[in-house]
């Protein structure tokens, strides 16, 4: 029925909209026997909040949409990968390899030479997808080592913009950009840990060589290389979501903060478009004696004077009423007023106006 429904627009509508749920850690969207991605709409899991890391995903007032219904909603849930398949054990491949060894043969041994070219051309199908995923890894860790310096370099950018409206947003994409790729590190670490445990059954075969037991240790070594594969393909497969958030966020924040003074600060040049207009502190925090006489010299009782600097300027206020008293301006005609447009934390600028 599902297969079914897989082509209607309805299906696709609703598959986009839990993908695009999957990507956020509130209100997150997930399948179980994918590791915490979504392929379809069959047993999907939602949480109110959703914590990764690394090898397991821990879900907070979650629920799924199979079994039990008592069993659906739960407070908090922790995923493994090896919940979803664990690795075959040696009871298991004893008695497998028991199975093999009492398969049917002749006489010359041309059933298990048989088996064993195929069990050949499958493993090696195994192990060709295995070093695919290897060499993968290795780049994502030369990448890594390199993302190092990016990250170095994005938190020192926005330690310079200070406290305004604009670092508390950056602050946040850093902080979402650093937890993903701490998670990149940990899938790292644990997918050097999976392909360090793949050991070789072919060391029994020196007691034993024929072309039968031959043909046993390949086919056990094709059945743990299956291990394998699933999960390191699973961990390669967070690696690429981890990392591409990561890379997102962090993007995000290099272009914001390189174009920042060429879109947020306003150059001297174009903030004085009139001969009515002074900048009283410039956006390095310097104050301006010939911008204050010059004001000083313009303006006349029938004149309002407006006192502009953004709302990230924590000393506006009081910069812009030490220039009430220093021109010995009244209340009724001045004006101090917060722009949202001037995201400059230093610049002060006084307005000269007719009053209507």
């Amino acid at each position: 029925m599902e297969e079914q429904n897989r082509t209607s627009l309805w299906y696709k509508f609703g598959l986009f909209f839990c993908r695009l749920l999957n990507h956020f850690p509130i209100f997150h969207a997930s399948q179980d026997n994918g590791f915490d991605s979504v392929d379809s709409l069959a047993g999907l899991r939602f949480s109110l909040l959703s914590l990764p890391w690394g090898d397991k995903h821990i879900y907070l007032f979650t629920y799924i949409h199979q079994g039990n219904f008592k069993e659906r909603f739960k407070w908090v849930s922790i995923l493994r990968i090896l919940d979803i398949k664990s690795p075959r054990q040696q009871e298991e491949i004893a008695q497998l390899e028991a199975d093999f060894l009492g398969l049917y043969d002749d006489d010359c041994g041309s059933k298990s030479k048989l088996r064993m070219e195929f069990l050949k051309h499958k493993n090696a199908e195994c192990q060709n997808s295995i070093n695919t995923l290897n060499n993968k890894v290795n780049s994502y860790i030369a990448i890594a080592l390199v993302y190092t310096g990016l990250f170095a370099f994005l938190f020192q950018s926005i330690l310079e913009l200070g406290f305004s409206h604009f670092s508390v947003l950056m602050w946040l994409a850093f902080g979402f950009s650093s937890v993903s790729i701490i998670n990149v590190l940990v899938l790292l670490r644990r997918y050097l840990q999976v392909k360090g445990t793949l050991k070789s059954r072919f060391g029994s075969f020196k007691f034993s060589p024929d072309f039968k037991q031959l043909a046993k240790n390949i086919y056990i070594d094709w059945l743990t290389s299956q291990d394998e594969q699933w999960e390191a393909a699973t961990l390669v497969k967070n690696i690429e979501k981890y990392f591409i958030r990561s890379l997102f966020f962090s993007s995000l924040i290099l272009f914001s903060t390189v174009l920042q003074p060429f879109i947020q600060q306003v150059p001297s040049d174009a903030i004085k478009l009139s001969n009515d207009e002074f900048i009283l502190i410039d956006k390095e925090g310097n104050f301006s004696p010939q911008e204050l006489l010059s004001l000083s010299k313009a303006v006349t009782p029938d004149n309002i004077i407006i006192f502009v600097y953004s709302s990230s300027n924590s000393s506006g206020n009081t910069s812009a009423n030490f220039m009430i008293s220093a021109l010995n301006l009244s209340k009724q005609s001045t004006v101090i007023k917060i722009s949202n447009e001037l995201f400059d934390p230093n610049l002060l600028i006084a307005t000269v106006k007719d009053e209507k």
